[in-house]
């Protein structure tokens, strides 16, 4: 109960702010950024990394450029009634159903997070309950809007940076300079004392017809002397911006970049304090007007001056970024761009016939509706997240349930439904070669760095597609990921004798490929601890 009050009295304390121009510019990028993309051209994107699921790239494709198409509208409330299609992914593990989503939020760097419906509990059972789902999807937008609105001022904290690193880094040449001088003075004392004596014995004697022609000179040396003091200084300045500009230009060359500098930068955050008794004692403190964190201390680093300037730059990007345009935007990502994939959403999907129906599981369902539906959710900062334009994609294998078997109410807030199909042969065969980054160019990159070249001749793709199929159908179906298992058995022995092959060409053949697998495709009990 005292949960459920404190956030209303929190969403009361919550104070709107005014976008500030760094917020509205990153924003209206994000908004652009699916402006040239058709469904066709998402799809095409798509294709670089995941093989086949047509009808599933297809169905996030329409999803994404959706948002694109509702920001157009010039009707507010026409906007405000359009609403994202949610998703239901249907299909056996391994399939794509996690990757094509994560490629999705990907195209716009939307913040995306991935949870498992059976980690959540109903509320008032002991466990997480859905709603830190919108908890966790805003932490994601505050790291995202972070790292937008630090790239839209980083030229401007770097200039900053460089003139700290700059005013260190001269403070410690002049200490040089001056120990190399006072050492010299040192070795010199000796014959300067004797010199000095001889001289004071000759000033003394002329020291009395000087005294009436210094006096007489005395007005014009002081002006003379205010003369040359201006033009001193005018001179130090100017040399001074021109070593600052040299400065900038080579401060990752030798000798200046190993140069050693001490800057005060932040103390760096210590960790949260966790919940005790299942109240945040944060949102506590903000509700009593106490503030939130404490003020960090600062501290002195020594480093060379091409580490220095970075933790500089840091430095004054926290000084120029404010936490309230972080909030500010992380909310814009969160409610406008957002996607919330929710795995295993089968497992909390009780059948009716079932006498061991878990309540808790039906009430997961249940406390999902509203977040799925639209719902305003206040966050540990105050920040109010209207779910409203999420978009949710829930997935399953539905092996023993059916998705009829879900409640009526979670079925119609999921109108897009996507069945993919099982991985074949001919398939597995794709994924090894057709992906931007596949897994046989991904082996034959690492083990170029020990100076072996491996190949894969199509016998041998063949092979390692055969043989992941094999085991599929002998023991678990895992899908893609049992190609990992399959290639990592196949890669073993270069992997580890790698001295022994150095300077060595490998020809992974469909012989090899047979007897690295055979103990893995005759003993199906042992294809379970590969994983």
């Amino acid at each position: 109960m005292f949960r459920f009050h404190t956030r209303r009295l929190l969403c009361v304390a919550a104070a709107a702010t005014t976008p500030s121009p760094d917020v509205l510019q990153v924003t209206k990028g994000v908004a652009n950024r699916l402006e040239d993309l058709s469904p066709r051209a998402i799809t095409e994107i798509l294709n670089a990394y995941i093989v086949g699921q047509e009808a599933g790239k297809k169905a996030v494709a329409i999803a994404l450029r959706n948002r694109w198409r509702r920001r157009q509208l010039k009707d507010v409330d026409l906007r405000k009634e359009v609403l994202p299609k949610n998703m239901l992914l249907i299909g056996p593990t391994g399939v794509g159903k996690t990757e094509i989503s994560r490629r999705m939020a990907r195209i716009t760097d939307a913040p995306f997070i991935k949870v498992e419906a059976t980690k959540y509990t109903e509320v008032g059972f002991k466990g997480k309950d859905v709603e830190s789902i919108i908890e966790d999807l805003y932490t994601n937008a505050k790291l995202k809007a972070r790292r937008a609105l630090e790239k839209e001022r980083h030229s401007e904290a770097l200039s900053m940076a460089l003139d700290t690193v700059y005013s260190a880094w001269s403070v410690s040449r002049r200490m040089q300079v001056m120990d190399r001088t006072i050492r010299s003075a040192s070795k010199a004392e000796e014959a300067a004392t004797a010199t000095a004596e001889s001289g004071a014995n000759a000033l003394e004697s002329s020291s009395s017809d000087d005294v009436a022609s210094t006096k007489a000179k005395e007005g014009a040396v002081s002006d003379d002397e205010a003369v040359a003091a201006a033009a001193a200084a005018a001179a130090t300045t100017e040399v001074q911006q021109h070593t600052l500009e040299y400065f900038r230009e080579h401060y990752e060359e030798e000798p200046i970049k190993s140069d050693m500098v001490t800057i005060d930068i932040t103390a760096p955050q210590p960790p949260s304090k966790p919940k005790e008794g299942g109240i945040d004692l944060q949102s506590v403190g903000m509700l009593l007007g106490l503030s939130g964190e404490p003020k960090r201390p600062k501290m002195s680093v020594t480093k060379r001056v091409v580490d220095a300037v970075p933790l500089a730059t840091q430095e004054a990007l926290d000084k120029l970024i404010d936490e309230a345009s972080v909030n500010t935007l992380a909310r814009a990502l969160a409610e406008e761009e957002g996607v919330v994939f929710v795995d295993e959403i089968d497992k909390v999907v009780a059948e009716p016939s079932s006498a061991n129906a878990d309540v808790s599981s039906t009430g997961v369902q249940q406390d999902l509706l509203p977040l799925i539906e639209g719902s305003n959710v206040t966050m540990k900062d105050g920040s109010v997240i209207a779910t409203d334009n999420i978009l949710f994609i829930c997935s399953g294998a539905f092996h023993v349930a059916k998705t009829s078997d879900m409640i009526a109410e979670l079925q119609g807030r999921l109108p897009v439904r996507v069945e993919l199909q099982a991985l074949t042969e001919n398939d597995f065969r794709r994924i090894l070669t057709e992906p931007k980054f596949n897994l046989l160019r991904q082996q034959q990159e690492m083990m170029k760095t020990e100076g072996i070249e491996v190949a894969f001749p199509e016998e041998g793709v063949n092979a390692l597609a055969k043989v992941t199929c094999a085991v599929n159908a002998q023991g678990q179906n895992i899908g893609a990921r049992r190609l990992n298992t399959v290639l990592e058995r196949v890669m073993d022995e270069y992997s580890f004798n790698c001295e022994d092959y150095a300077g060595k060409k490998i020809e992974v053949t469909a012989k090899i490929v047979q007897e690295a697998t055979e103990k893995l495709q005759k003993n199906v009990n042992l294809a379970k601890y590969l994983l």
